[in-house]
């Protein structure tokens, strides 16, 4: 009998200890403490912009410090890593730009992870192309005079980027290859700090975001020449499609939400929804469209298949402007 209750004892206090465990576990559903949100580019571009954006709207929703942190260099590589080296909790996310997913594993001879293998892809948010600006002084107003004068005075205008191997960078590598001119190039670290010698009249031009190029241009600190969609852009109608000079030219951006390896399916489709469910308000999309991004709030499968795509895309496109870095 003794040994009967002994048995009893344990199987209730089993029983007790397996619903503790499942209300604490229910207690503490995700978020339970501050997230962090790793953007790969210093302040001042999109990627920044809407980082910060849509961690403050995740914090309103999950009742948690949603903070960005800024860990720029390599073309995103060092923030991305640090990305893939974290827990897969969900308490470190990557708010990425394809500069550091796409285009760095065409450029660089090694780098710490596969973008494929490596990274768990969550949420694309939206994607933009870029813009040519130029200091309100230039000579050129087109990308055609542009070019003209690029002959005239082959490798004395020169351009910022926002470092080697980012979309501003081989934006006009491929414009410089596609109409045969030279267009001498000085990195910066960032687009905040290139777009401001560009302001300053020490640089004459640099390719930008189109949300912040939109800000700039309507200020009047500088003027747009063209813009690398398709097509001209809705926020931008009066600025020519570079493509209506230089025929089959057009490079886009893309900003969402990756993980590191290993993060729970169950993680991954919930972190979707409450991302998802911000992108489709309709203030957020208006938002999006005064910013001329497209709304792209795709499933983490979509994601996935785009980003291999997008690896092909990018590495016919860098192998036929010869650019490699290391």
């Amino acid at each position: 009998m003794l040994k009967f209750i002994k048995r009893a004892l344990i199987l209730q206090g089993i029983a007790l200890g397996t619903l503790l465990m499942s209300s604490l576990a229910h207690g503490q559903a995700y978020p339970n403490k501050p997230v962090k949100v790793i953007v790969t580019f210093p302040p001042g571009g999109t990627p920044d912009i809407y980082g910060r954006i849509l961690s403050q709207e995740l914090t309103n929703l999950w009742k948690q410090a949603v903070v960005v942190e800024n860990k720029a260099g390599a073309s995103g590589t060092i923030g991305t890593d640090f990305v893939v080296k974290s827990a897969p909790d969900g308490y470190t996310l990557l708010f990425a730009a394809d500069a550091s997913i796409t285009i760095a594993p065409n450029l660089y001879s090694t780098i710490p992870y596969n973008p494929v293998k490596d990274l768990t892809p969550i949420i694309n948010v939206a994607s933009g192309p870029f813009v040519m600006l130029a200091t309100p002084s230039f000579p050129a107003n087109s990308i055609k005079e542009l070019i003209a004068l690029a002959k005239q005075q082959p490798g004395a205008i020169s351009y910022a980027s926002s470092g080697p191997g980012g979309q501003q960078h081989l934006s006009m590598e491929m414009l410089k290859y596609m109409a045969d001119v030279n267009i001498a190039h000085i990195p910066y670290k960032g687009f905040g700090q290139g777009v401001n010698d560009v302001m300053a009249g020490h640089v004459p031009l640099i390719f930008g975001g189109i949300t912040a190029s939109i800000q700039l241009t309507k200020s009047g600190k500088l003027k747009a020449l063209g813009v690398t969609s398709e097509k001209r852009s809705k926020s931008l109608p009066q600025v020519p499609a570079i493509a209506e000079t230089l025929p089959g030219f057009r490079i886009d951006a893309w900003y969402g939400f990756m993980g590191p390896p290993g993060m729970s399916k169950d993680l991954v489709k919930k972190i979707n929804a409450d991302v998802l469910g911000i992108v489709k308000r309709a203030d957020f999309q208006e938002r999006l469209t005064q910013d001329a991004l497209d709304t792209v709030a795709n499933s983490p499968e979509e994601f996935g298949a785009q980003v291999s795509a997008d690896l092909n895309v990018w590495a016919k496109l860098i192998k036929s402007v010869n650019i490699k870095l290391d």
